[in-house]
């Protein structure tokens, strides 16, 4: 049985977009067996089963009071948040309203925010591509502002993925709140003065913003796997979750 560490930071693990508290739930359990405080949530309109108007109506300021009412709620210590893709614009929102809780973020892959400029602002390279992207979300195959989750066909360009990690997330994926990608990041100072780890997979862009000398606070990392890091290399991800906490206990 392991035993709490009271002084360490407590972690937070938020789920990227279509997906629930479940893609962190074999970390939070392995965080947990070495002593270590985690949790995972859901953000608002991914629970399964979600109305569909429901969906359409939860924007990006809803993410970020659902994840910072969380960290209230909890004592008063310390907390590192985790993000991967879409929720490093949440971690990022949240690290800016409570930069006295949130003392470190570790973002996997993660999309970062820009004041007043949308996750979509920085979708792929093509602007013809982010045009139809944002077309796609909008109109929602029927159900406006639900963005659909990636294809059979996109996870198998996913190497790192094994037949049943395919499946593991075919079979919970959900659609996304649209808007939540659509609106624009408020912050009151910019997230490269935050301090954080940003870890990339292999043939992933760091973010321009990192690249400069303004991100002095954060540290960058390759990592040898696809954009599923908690299912391809999973044992690498709670080493770098622990050992970041480890550092600033």
């Amino acid at each position: 049985m392991s035993t709490h560490n009271n002084t360490a930071p407590r972690i937070l693990l938020i789920p990227g977009a279509w997906m629930g508290e479940w893609i962190w739930e074999p970390t939070v359990g392995q965080l947990r067996s070495r002593g270590l405080e985690a949790a995972a949530l859901t953000l608002e309109g991914l629970e399964p089963g979600a109305a569909a108007h429901h969906v359409s109506s939860v924007r990006l300021e809803r993410h970020v009071t659902q994840v910072a009412n969380v960290i209230l709620e909890w004592p008063d210590r310390p907390v590192v948040l985790v993000g991967h893709s879409y929720s490093g614009i949440v971690a990022g929102h949240v690290a800016d309203r409570l930069p006295e809780r949130v003392i470190s973020s570790l973002h996997f892959d993660s999309f970062l925010p820009i004041n007043g400029r949308s996750l979509i602002d920085d979708w792929g390279s093509d602007p013809a591509e982010r045009a139809r992207e944002r077309s796609d979300i909008e109109n929602g195959n029927g159900h406006p502002f639900h963005w659909a989750p990636p294809p059979r066909q996109a996870l198998e360009l996913e190497p790192g993925l094994t037949p049943l990690d395919r499946e593991f997330l075919l079979e919970r994926f959900t659609p996304h709140p649209g808007h939540t990608v659509l609106d624009p990041a408020r912050l009151d100072h910019p997230v490269t003065q935050q301090k954080a780890l940003f870890v990339a997979s292999a043939g992933t862009n760091i973010p321009a913003i990192l690249r400069t000398p303004d991100a002095a606070t954060w540290d960058i990392r390759i990592m040898d796997s696809g954009h599923w890091p908690m299912l391809e290399r999973p044992r690498d991800v709670v080493e770098l979750v622990a050992d970041l906490v480890a550092s600033l206990s």
